[in-house]
């Protein structure tokens, strides 16, 4: 009659050990996703100027924050948008308390100061415009990773459409990154908790 328990133990052992390396294989994967995790690399506080030309510092902003990019030449996606927004701060007055929402431009070359302040005549007072010089959008946009295209046909031209990342962003007071939010999630009764 053959003996089985040395080979049952062998086996035990083998699986013991099996187990106990797939799972520190399962935490150090867990450990790695966690440092990549958008949290970390999102977000950041930026210096710009508003729709009324004055210097806009979001550190000295004692709220959460709601970003969207887009610009004003935009024919349609961008006012629809910045529509919805509105549309959620005129529906919810008490957020006004708890966010600002701010709409930044990723054309700082036709969005001027002046352009700004009569596009935002259309949507929600507390939303705050943000422009800049192309370099001070160049780095904001780096640190929320907008992918931006200007399809110009020339240097010269003045008559162009943008390609960029439709994306809204909350933050916390700090300016890091909470929780990024797609267009079609917006609906007026959204709440940013």
């Amino acid at each position: 009659m053959p003996n089985y328990k040395p080979l049952f133990k062998k086996n035990l052992l083998m699986m013991t050990i099996l187990v106990f390396f797939l799972l520190v294989v399962i935490f150090f994967i867990n450990f790695l996703y966690d440092k990549k995790s958008p949290s970390a690399s999102l977000g950041g506080s930026f210096i710009l100027t508003d729709q009324n030309g004055k210097v806009f510092d979001s550190k000295k902003v004692n709220l959460k924050k709601l970003l969207y990019f887009g610009y004003t030449y935009c024919p349609d996606i961008c006012p629809l948008d910045l529509l919805k927004i509105s549309k959620i701060f005129e529906n919810n007055p008490t957020l006004k308390n708890e966010i600002k929402p701010i709409f930044i431009s990723v054309d700082p070359e036709r969005d001027t100061v002046k352009k700004l302040k009569i596009f935002m005549e259309n949507f929600d007072k507390s939303i705050t415009a943000l422009t800049g010089t192309n370099q001070e959008i160049k780095n904001v946009l780096r640190k929320f990773k907008i992918y931006v295209k200007m399809n110009k046909s020339s240097p010269i031209d003045d008559d162009y459409l943008i390609d960029h990342s439709s994306l809204i962003f909350l933050l916390d007071k700090n300016d890091r990154y909470i929780k990024l939010f797609r267009p079609n999630d917006l609906k007026e009764d959204l709440s940013f908790n």
